[in-house]
Formats: structure tokens, C-alpha cells, sequence
């Protein structure tokens, strides 16, 4: 009994660490040199290799895999900015530099696959909780939860735009063109890759966690001042419990496309 209080706790020690060192990563490689996070994505890749604790390898390898990411796009990044074209255009398209993330993903799924594996459709009629999304006093099918949550978001939102500005038509192409790039890419990366990594590594509360911090925090490359990225952090823990519940992606790209869209018009994107 004794031995097993032991492990247990080294355990939620390394569990701790790891989800700490994902976290931090993802600070550090915005506000640190290029050349550092290069040099930390070869020492964790490393690390991985030598193959210690399946909690420590598996957590290294997604902490190596972002930030060999974030070199990948913050060099894709610039490229897309030099395109020709209207400002929203050109943001929209530069999305697309996320696939930057993807790819060293991709290659550690298939050299260490997770068995949780949140890459696939995901059900509508799974059911969802209200307040807490894993328990509470209300409960319905995600399908009705996003209706119920597209109507919340639209009343609360429809007071910050501006609906006689004479381009809203405009606006309202750019705001699809922006989700329907940045919303499967980001669910693919965050709850496709990181949290099914996580989650097999950590369990399930730890890597919801550990995913919605990092999420949350992604957002300061992206101009977002740290107090709104804690704000994100929460809406990463809403779709992280969305994808988890329904056991796949299309429901949370739904409910991520819709909030693109009323950030758009809302003004907070361009």
C-alpha cells in the first residue's frame, strides 16, 4: 500500500512537470530568440529518444513537436504577409502558416501513437452538462448546446458591431474566410494533437488542463495581451470538454468557427 501511495505520487509529480514544461514552452517560445526554441525542441526531442517514463517521453515529444512548430511557422508566417491583397485577406490567408504546427505533429503521432485519439468526426448526440460540461444539473446533446450557445454568443456580441458600416458585406466574406481557415487548423492542432497526447499522457483532467493553458497563452504571438490570453485559456477548456464529450473534432470546429466569425465582425481580429 505504502509502495503504491509512492508511485502514485511520483506520478502526479512527473504529470505536474510535464504539464508545467508544455506550458512554459509555450511561453518561452514567444518571448525567447528563434534560435533558442530550435535548440529546445532538439534537446526535448532528444530527451524523448532515450525513451524514459511513458509520461516524460510522450509529454516531451508533443513539448518538441509545438516548438519545432513554432519555428516552422513563424518562418511561414512572413511569407504569407507578403502577398498582395487587402490587409483582412492577406491575415485570413497567413493562417494557413499553422500547417507549420501540424507537420511535427503529425511525425510523432507516427513514430509514438497516443491511444486517446480525438482525431476523427466526433458524435452530435453525445451528451454535454450544464454549467460544468462533465457534470451539472442541466444536460442536453451537443448539437442543441451548440444552438444554445450560437444564440448566448450572437445576443452578446451583436451589441460591438457596427451594422451601417457601408463595407459589412465585405467583412462578413473575410470573417468566413478566416474561420474556415483558422478554425479547423487550430481544433486539428489543439484538440487533435495536443490534447489526445496529453490526455493519454496525463489523464484526462491533467491534459485538458494543460492544454487550455497553452492554448490560452498561444495567443500573445498573435498581439492578444496576457490577461486576454487567460480569458482564451478558458474558452480552450469550453472546447477541450466540447471535443472530449463528443470523441472528436467536427463539433468543436463548429462551435471555434462560429466564434471566429463573431470576433470578425466584433472587430477583434482586424
Amino acid at each position: 500500500m505504502l509502495f503504491r501511495e509512492i508511485m502514485n505520487l511520483n506520478q502526479d509529480r512527473s504529470a505536474y512537470l510535464m504539464a508545467c514544461l508544455f506550458v512554459g514552452a509555450v511561453i518561452g517560445v514567444q518571448v525567447l530568440p528563434l534560435g533558442y526554441t530550435a535548440a529546445g525542441a532538439a534537446g526535448l526531442l532528444l530527451l524523448s529518444l532515450f525513451r524514459p517514463h511513458a509520461s516524460y517521453r510522450g509529454a516531451a515529444a508533443a513539448t518538441a513537436a509545438y516548438m519545432a512548430g513554432y519555428v516552422i511557422y513563424t518562418c511561414l508566417v512572413p511569407l504569407f504577409h507578403a502577398l498582395p491583397g487587402d490587409r483582412e485577406a492577406v491575415i485570413s490567408l497567413s493562417r494557413l502558416s499553422l500547417i507549420g504546427f501540424l507537420v511535427p505533429f503529425y511525425f510523432a503521432n507516427r513514430m509514438d501513437p497516443p491511444r486517446v485519439n480525438y482525431l476523427k468526426r466526433g458524435s452530435f448526440r453525445e451528451t454535454i452538462y450544464f454549467p460544468f460540461i462533465f457534470s451539472g444539473f442541466l444536460r442536453d446533446p451537443i448539437w442543441r448546446f451548440l444552438l444554445i450557445f450560437a444564440a448566448v454568443t450572437l445576443t452578446a456580441f451583436v451589441w460591438a458591431m457596427d451594422w451601417k458600416q457601408e463595407n459589412l458585406g465585405r467583412m462578413l466574406l473575410y470573417a468566413l474566410l478566416f474561420a474556415v481557415i483558422n478554425a479547423p487548423l487550430e481544433e486539428v492542432l489543439w484538440r487533435g494533437y495536443v490534447l489526445s497526447r496529453f490526455t493519454d499522457r496525463l489523464g484526462e483532467t491533467r491534459g485538458l488542463l494543460a492544454m487550455a493553458l497553452g492554448f490560452g497563452f498561444y495567443h500573445y504571438s498573435l498581439g492578444f495581451p496576457w490577461s486576454i490570453c487567460a480569458l482564451f485559456s478558458f474558452f480552450g477548456l469550453l472546447m477541450g470538454g466540447v471535443a472530449v464529450r463528443s470523441r472528436g473534432l467536427l463539433p468543436v470546429i463548429l462551435l471555434h468557427f462560429w466564434m471566429n466569425v463573431l470576433f470578425v465582425l466584433g472587430g477583434i481580429v482586424f
